[in-house]
């Protein structure tokens, strides 16, 4: 792109200034001798004004000629050949789910050009959003654009985080509650010391409302202040599908929580009694996910009600609740093919003892369904990892879409009690999946490990606790009559030769002590001639581990090399690793607590 010729600009000049002369009686000549300089001066001013008037025309008719140019080219582009309408859905699902006044939202998008304004303008569905930290001429005329449709979401965030509201926001609110019959969503997250009063809006008439979020801010501040959860009373209308709260609280009774398919409740939103809560699930005939989380602590009882169904849920997470609430709320559901599930408690108490041996008795069909194994899941447990580490116990049931797979966490003082339980539940399941055993706590005498209700299970076992490992050693050189219920036949008969049979991960810790570690080096050593040599008594030999170590220290590393080599003529997965690791320090430190 080239510019015009300098004969082309002084012939254009010639003319704007032949019109600027006729038009202001200036005198200009046109000669060799610049024109300006045979005027006099004291006329110049009036001419360099009427320069400045003739380029402003100038320029303003030059834009509008690009501004056309552009115009007609982007007529050409394909969106411009596009029904309005489906520009118009377009749009709308561009727009979906922004605030109005993000960077690409709709007052972003009215400045890209006249078709996409008078596009935006025209279609109210695309006005179905208002956000309560808009200056309310704008609020106002979000509403009014959206005509008489029903406005799709409602909401308050402010953009500083929780903190105060301005006085013109009151106006917003009154706006909104004129309006509360079209909202189908409301989304409130405010502080607990708000000026602004949701409550007016939240019990105004919302016939049309489905989906509701309330979440109140309060920080420790605010405890200590004797900080009161909000509550409210919902009006008539048609029954919610969604209702998250947090520290803030409604009329559980109300008809409207009757079509619930997701409930979220957090902190003081969440009943203090279990049996409202239940009220509240067992008319949710619907409900598809329940979240509960950071309860605060409950200073009554709570017991077992009688157990209610939710045929429909899909995903369960109950975290940071207490023992005992937890424990009864499991016990009293029944979820046939949630496949979602996790579980989190803490706050343990005295009554929680009785309800894990309900939980944990066998046979209970809750707890199976649960960690999907009463066969209703649509997805079937691969394994099952159960890890016993201080005061908690963790059971992870693996799954081929594993981000989401079940999984459970409960804060136990004698977290071995808890062994005894799940060794008592997973034997009575029928086909049960293989399960990885990592016990890493000191265990009591009196809470010794025995493998034989583990046997036809077990596919993985990592101790940390010495005496235990002494004692899986000599148990694993035994044969036992358990038979392999996932196995028939020839196999099934192999099954019940050896203790753990399907045995292929094996993790053990021997101690410093000369006169302790002893034991466990003939303890091993008659293990690897009785199981694996098949020298012993002319028994076959059991399966070989994929894995077999055993931690010890380094000087004994040095001692038991000559040990290692005879044990990988028979065993060659077989390794001492030197050097002791984390979970032999929690072992020590819980050792000392049982003590």
């Amino acid at each position: 792109m080239r510019p015009p010729t300098p004969d082309a600009i002084n012939k254009a000049l010639n003319i704007l200034l032949g019109s600027i002369q006729d038009e202001n009686e200036c005198t200009f000549t046109s000669s060799c001798i610049h024109p300006l300089d045979v005027i006099p001066p004291e006329q110049l001013a009036t001419n360099a004004e009427a320069l400045a008037l003739a380029k402003q025309h100038l320029d303003k008719k030059a834009e509008d000629l690009i501004s056309r140019c552009q115009h007609r080219r982007n007529l050409a582009a394909p969106i411009h050949r596009l029904p309005q309408e489906i520009f118009g859905m377009i749009l709308e699902n561009f727009a979906a789910g922004r605030p109005i006044h993000d960077e690409h939202g709709l007052l972003q998008l009215l400045r890209v050009g006249r078709l996409w304004y008078h596009t935006i303008v025209s279609l109210p569905r695309l006005w179905t959003r208002v956000d309560l930290t808009l200056p309310p001429s704008i609020a106002k005329l979000v509403i009014e654009r959206s005509k008489e449709l029903p406005i799709l979401a409602l909401e308050w965030n402010p953009v500083d985080g929780y903190g105060g509201v301005e006085k013109e926001h009151e106006e917003i609110l009154e706006m909104a509650i004129h309006n509360s019959t079209r909202f189908k969503s409301i989304k409130f997250q405010v502080s607990h010391n708000d000026p602004l009063d949701i409550r007016s809006l939240l019990e105004s008439e919302t016939p049309a409302l489905d989906t509701l979020t309330v979440d109140v801010y309060a920080g420790s501040e605010a405890e200590e202040d004797g900080f009161e959860n909000l509550k409210f009373v919902l009006s008539e209308g048609a029954p919610l599908k969604y209702l998250v709260l947090n520290n803030a609280s409604t009329n559980f009774d109300s008809p409207r929580l009757s079509g619930l398919i997701a409930l979220y409740l957090r902190e003081a939103a969440i009943p203090t009694s279990l049996a409202t809560l239940l009220k509240v699930l067992s008319a949710t005939e619907q409900l598809e996910l329940l979240k509960l989380e950071e309860m605060r602590p409950v200073h009554e009882r709570v017991d077992l009600s009688p157990q209610i169904t939710l045929g429909h849920l899909k995903e369960l997470k109950i975290q940071a609740i207490a023992t005992e609430y937890c424990a009864a709320l499991l016990g009293s559901i029944f979820t046939p093919i949630c496949s979602r599930v996790y579980v989190s408690d803490s706050w343990w108490s005295e009554a929680t003892n009785a309800l894990d041996s309900f939980l944990w008795q066998p046979g209970n069909t809750q707890t199976a369904a649960l960690l999907g194994l009463n066969g209703q899941s649509d997805r079937r447990p691969l394994e099952i990892s159960i890890t016993v580490e201080y005061q908690m116990v963790r059971i992870r049931v693996h799954q081929r879409e594993d981000w989401d797979s079940p999984f459970f966490s409960f804060k136990r003082p004698r977290s071995t009690e808890m062994v005894k339980l799940l060794r008592e539940f997973f034997s009575a399941i029928p086909s049960c999946p293989p399960i990885d055993l990592a016990i890493w706590s000191a265990m009591a005498p009196s809470d010794a490990l025995d493998l034989t209700g583990w046997s036809a299970t077990l596919s993985l076992l990592d101790l940390s606790d010495e005496d235990c490992c002494l004692r899986a050693l000599q148990q694993l050189a035994q044969r036992t009559a358990v038979s392999d219920s996932r196995e028939t036949g020839a196999s099934a008969r192999r099954a019940e030769d050896w203790m753990c049979p399907n045995l292929q991960y094996i993790t053990l810790r021997i101690p410093e002590l000369d006169s302790q570690r002893d034991s466990h080096v003939a303890a091993l050593l008659a293990l690897v001639r009785k199981r694996w040599s098949g020298t012993d008594d002319g028994a076959a030999p059991a399966n070989q581990p994929t894995e077999f170590d055993i931690f010890c220290t380094n000087s004994g590393y040095r001692e038991l090399r000559g040990v290692e080599v005879e044990v990988q003529k028979v065993v060659p997965s077989f390794r001492f690793r030197q050097g002791g690791d984390d979970r032999a320090l929690s072992t020590a430190t819980s050792v000392s607590e049982l003590s």
